[in-house]
């Protein structure tokens, strides 16, 4: 099974309508979940943030809990453990969410990440895709 990594970005445009990226987003994810011998995953601490931008933004405890259960059951949880944040702690990345992401990603042999901001991985050794992206990828797959 192929695995995507999904930035934490990518995931708050998911279950935010108001975001520019929400459709394709919701696209690219509504393929990913469809298709065969792919699989998606999030880092859990991930889901955290999800839940605060969501009810800063909406207000709404009952709701923003909801979408962080929906996310739950659609994706696989990666952990945050001692040596993803090691990863990231060690590595020269000017970011360190981005650090975290990457190295979860390398350490749970993710095929891709699915983000908007691919420059931001470079150091990566996996494939970065934004969800048109992800969309051919699935698509070749098939």
């Amino acid at each position: 099974m192929r695995r995507v990594m999904i930035d934490t970005n990518v995931l708050i445009d998911l279950v935010s309508s108001s975001r520019p990226a929400h459709e394709d987003t919701v696209d690219a994810v509504r393929a990913l979940c469809a298709a065969d011998g792919f699989g998606g995953c999030v880092l859990s601490s991930s889901l955290k943030d999800v839940y605060y931008v969501y009810r800063r933004h909406y207000g709404d405890e009952s709701a923003a809990r909801a979408a962080v259960r929906e996310l739950r059951r659609m994706f696989a949880l990666v952990n945050l453990t001692t040596a993803v944040v090691d990863g990231a702690l060690d590595s020269d990345e000017p970011d360190f969410e981005d650090g975290l992401l990457r190295a979860a990603g390398e350490q749970s042999r993710c095929d891709y990440l699915l983000t908007r901001d691919a420059p931001g991985f470079s150091a990566a050794s996996f494939e970065k895709v934004d969800a048109p992206g992800l969309l051919e990828v699935l698509s070749r797959a098939v």
